[in-house]
């Protein structure tokens, strides 16, 4: 995919006009008609203020891939995200796991058969909640609701 398309694709993903996505950008607004119409070869200067606005697009922006322990997607990606509100119960839920695994495999932890990840998940979940903590679900729908 072309800079170009990748920039067109961002401003539709988060619904903005040309012009607005322009304004936001704070890129004259000729000027990113022009690179997404790939009339002129995007700016560095414009690049770096597209990636300033978006920077979970950032990686995406320059190789075309994604690092989402690093927070680094494409834009449209249904990931889980961190929020003022609490933390996705999915992402509680796959880091704990991969510390677990981690633990185990250096020897940290030793594996019981009568002890099993979803039991220590939902300790885990349990004690992150009783010191204060926010889980929010996402629905299939992807609105999210608080659950305590």
């Amino acid at each position: 995919m072309e800079l170009k398309e990748k920039i067109k694709l961002i401003r539709n993903t988060h619904g903005y006009t040309q012009t607005n996505f322009a304004k936001l950008t704070d890129i004259p607004f000729r000027s990113y008609q022009k690179y997404e119409l790939g009339n002129t070869e995007v700016a560095m200067s414009a690049f770096l203020k597209i990636s300033d606005k978006f920077p979970q697009y950032a990686l995406w922006l320059t190789t075309g891939k994604v690092n989402l322990e690093a927070g680094q997607v494409a834009p449209g990606d249904k990931t889980p995200k961190m929020s003022g509100d609490g933390v996705p119960e999915e992402l509680l839920n796959t880091a704990f796991k991969k510390t677990i695994t981690t633990s185990i495999s250096l020897g940290w932890l030793t594996a019981k058969p009568e002890i099993q990840f979803s039991m220590l998940s939902d300790l885990m979940r349990h004690d992150f909640v009783e010191q204060g903590g926010k889980l929010i679900a996402q629905d299939a729908d992807e609105s999210e609701t608080q659950t305590a």
